[in-house]
């Protein structure tokens, strides 16, 4: 009994301090960990792993470099690489003063000429994993 119990406790400290839990490799969708962090997964809580974004994607944070941290929730950001989009043409409509650079998932806000709308008949682009949605382009409606 005394055996049982002292098993017990200890699986209880490990997983109450974070011991327990780990994170598998992650996979980063438009993104990888460099190459010196092979053979080191899974992965301790708390522990954080440098990784970079492909061309086109940044981090949550803007950079195209920052740090995966494995939490017991799992991989921190759950989304790593977000896409930028880079607004400063809209074609049959007014540009903005200056470049406007959102990421994946806000809005902008746009103006077309008299007599043109977006595809979506609306004002409003949002930036998607493949780029602008719709397309900066204003049509003749």
């Amino acid at each position: 009994m005394l055996l049982l119990i002292n098993v017990l406790l200890t699986l209880w400290f490990y997983t109450a301090h974070g011991q327990g839990k780990h994170c598998n490799y992650p996979v980063i969708k438009h993104g990888r960990l460099y190459h010196s962090y092979r053979g080191r997964f899974p992965a301790r809580v708390n522990q954080q792993f440098l990784y970079n974004c492909d061309q086109y994607f940044v981090s949550p944070s803007q950079y195209s470099s920052d740090y995966l941290t494995c939490t017991a929730e799992g991989w921190s950001p759950e989304e790593p690489c977000l896409r930028e989009c880079i607004f400063h043409n809209l074609e049959n409509g007014y540009n903005p003063s200056s470049e406007k650079k959102v990421l994946q998932g806000e809005t902008v806000r746009v103006r077309c000429y008299h007599g043109y709308s977006l595809q979506n008949y609306r004002n409003i682009m949002t930036c998607t994993e493949s780029g602008w949605s719709p397309p900066p382009r204003c049509i003749r409606v």
